[in-house]
């Protein structure tokens, strides 16, 4: 059995935060699908299942419900208790509380332990009547929050963990380690040595070829790689042409120069803007970006020769908004492809980023599309537009990270619009947001006036193709909602 939690995911938020705080714990978890069959978790061999629901009332749909039988420990909170509960032949009932603060009482059982009795906000909960041999762990009054089955290791809880929450935080720790019997390995040390240990044995004594993008995932995932394989590790960096002022040489300059890295630069700017001349749609931008790229990445792949093994920077974030994204550059369907930062966060991969040496400035560096700066410009993509664009956004990051405002940000950057009608030069938004909660929800940043106003003045002096700027306040419901394509 693996030292580890399987969370499967009826609910997006709900699953990254108890994620996030059994990984903070030490403890490996990974995120699987809600409705993931009993052979698929069985293959996995994992200690325990936490299903992670959320509390909007309705219970999920798509439970396996031979899970049950299998003698694992099972936790459910949120939603997916009614979905436990119903598996188990209970009543989950109607809603009994929706949107309060409710006082609990908890059962002195090993998954509450030190667990004190108190106030906790409740979404939502209903009049659960609970089966034969289940029995009540947690109440409100009158009202069932949480059970327990008599002779297996399921559990129900009526609320989930949130993002602050000690309690939540003492209870996940409990299950892993009191009823799943996890142990506290899982560290940085344990994720690099078990990540070098699996591209060696998939490569063996052959080579592997790595697509980077300029970007952190791609940078860990070729590092590690670079860690088990040394020179047997190729890698092709596509430069578009549409990254932003300086990346590509701050990029090659460490992993190439510095590490001493197998790097084959592209530099194809001109063959970009050829094929998005007279393109105007974000989404046919997307498509002629990543085709071209993928056209260059086997082009360059044939002329480095044959490979046993591709490493992919696939993260966590690409798995989940992979219909937004789109597909990440890609090598080959014909040999095996190893994606190291596959179950990490993006500030996992930043933190593994660090304790591989890697420079702050190049973790640091802000999430950015894969189709580059060509997105933020609104309308046809030219050079002219590009060179714009690229001076007035390193402008307006410059002047963020001068003032010391960066670390609070979560995205800040330039879009280009050209002026209405038969009007020449361009009008400039600035766009700096804050992420409110884990789901991407977003809303402006309000920055001092004085740093915008230095941005103005710079931008129009230096660019004088710059005849307005602007600053946007929309607030954003999704990671997709903070740009503006």
């Amino acid at each position: 059995m693996r030292d580890m939690v399987l969370v499967l995911n009826f609910d997006d938020i709900s699953s990254r935060a108890v994620t996030r705080k059994l990984r903070s714990e030490r403890i490996l978890c990974k995120i699987v699908p809600g409705d993931i069959s009993l052979e698929e978790i069985q293959a996995q061999d994992p200690s325990g299942l936490l299903l992670a629901g959320s509390t909007a009332g309705e219970a999920p749909l798509g439970l396996d419900g031979r899970i049950m039988q299998s003698g694992l420990p099972i936790l459910a909170l949120g939603d997916a208790a009614a979905l436990l509960l119903s598996a188990l032949e209970g009543t989950p009932g109607e809603k009994t509380i929706e949107g309060a603060v409710a006082p609990l009482q908890y059962a002195r059982v090993p998954l509450l332990e030190d667990l004190e009795d108190g106030e906790r906000y409740i979404s939502c909960a209903r009049d659960f009547t609970l089966p034969e041999l289940v029995d009540p762990i947690c109440r409100s009054g009158d009202i069932i929050i949480g059970f327990a089955h008599e002779s297996l290791p399921l559990f129900g809880l009526q609320f989930e963990v949130e993002q602050n929450d000690p309690e939540g935080s003492l209870l996940l720790r409990n299950f892993a380690l009191s009823i799943c019997h996890c142990t506290t390995w899982w560290d940085d040390d344990a994720f690099v040595a078990r990540a070098v240990e699996e591209i060696d044995r998939v490569v063996g004594d052959g080579t592997a070829v790595c697509a980077m993008t300029g970007g952190v995932d791609s940078g860990v995932s070729a590092l590690l790689a670079y860690k088990a394989l040394g020179s047997r590790l190729k890698c092709i960096f596509v430069d578009t042409g549409l990254l932003r002022a300086q990346e590509g040489d701050n990029f090659i300059a460490f992993y190439r120069d510095t590490i001493g890295m197998d790097i084959t630069r592209v530099y194809a700017q001109d063959r970009f803007l050829s094929v998005l001349r007279g393109i105007e749609d974000p989404q046919e931008k997307r498509r002629v970006i990543g085709e071209t790229i993928q056209q260059i990445l086997r082009e360059e792949k044939e002329k480095l020769g044959i490979f046993d093994a591709a490493i992919s920077g696939t993260s966590f974030h690409d798995i989940m908004f992979n219909q937004q994204s789109g597909p990440r550059p890609a090598l080959s369907n014909s040999i095996p492809v190893i994606e190291p930062v596959r179950e990490l966060f993006k500030d996992e991969i930043r933190r593994i980023g660090d304790y591989l040496g890697i420079p702050a400035a190049l973790i640091a560096q802000q999430p950015f599309p894969g189709s580059g700066l060509a997105l933020r410009i609104l309308g046809e993509v030219t050079l002219e537009r590009l060179q714009t664009l690229r001076a007035v956004d390193a402008i307006f990051c410059d002047e963020l990270q001068q003032a010391g405002l960066t670390k609070r940000l979560w995205q800040y950057f330039a879009v280009l619009c050209p002026m209405p009608g038969d009007e020449q030069g361009a009008v400039i938004c600035l766009r700096s947001v804050q992420s409110a909660s884990d789901s991407g929800q977003a809303y402006a940043a309000r920055l001092p006036y004085d740093v915008v106003e230095a941005v103005v003045e710079k931008a129009m002096e230096q660019r004088p193709e710059v005849r307005r700027v602007v600053y946007d306040l929309t607030p954003s419901r999704s990671y997709t909602g903070v740009e503006w394509q």
